[in-house]
């Protein structure tokens, strides 16, 4: 598997990846306000592009089955790991697990790394644990069904 920086010309294919990864947690959860699905193709782009952001797609034999983005600190020692998706059919593979190591290895000025998960989805939590992340004790309640926890992981 390849994680290649986005291009602008990516965001079709970004865009569906999120539409296709985050339906089924939208159905579950009905978090219209905070959910990438809800996000229109222009709110994808502006993210992917703004200043201090680093988009990234997971390619698998010449298809490109994942996407993520990172959002750097001015100073360049924290960043943000957010709307991380695989395509369905892809996850459960250890692709995202491979591609998180992948760009930690990019960015190896970063000391601290940080996101957002949500708390009803031990798969997701599992997955940055096991990555070395731990939880901040901050959380955040979004609906009656969906709670975020937060986490964050030092360089090792």
């Amino acid at each position: 598997m390849e994680v290649v920086p986005f291009r602008e010309s990516n965001i079709d294919t970004v865009f569906e990846i999120k539409r296709t990864a985050y339906k089924p947690l939208y159905d579950k959860y009905q978090d219209r306000d905070t959910s990438p699905y809800s996000e229109s193709k222009e709110t994808v782009l502006q993210k992917y592009t703004k200043q201090g952001t680093k988009g990234y797609l997971f390619i698998k034999n010449r298809v490109t089955i994942g996407t993520v983005r990172i959002k750097l600190s001015p100073d360049g020692k924290i960043a943000w790991v957010s709307g991380l998706a695989v395509l369905p059919q892809y996850q459960g593979q250890g692709i995202a697990q491979q591609a998180l190591l992948t760009i930690e290895e990019i960015h190896k000025e970063v000391e601290k790394w940080c996101l957002i998960t949500v708390l009803q989805e031990p798969k997701n939590c599992h997955l940055y644990e096991k990555l070395g992340y731990h939880r901040t004790g901050k959380t955040e309640i979004v609906n009656d069904k969906m709670t975020f926890v937060y986490y964050e992981k030092d360089k090792a």
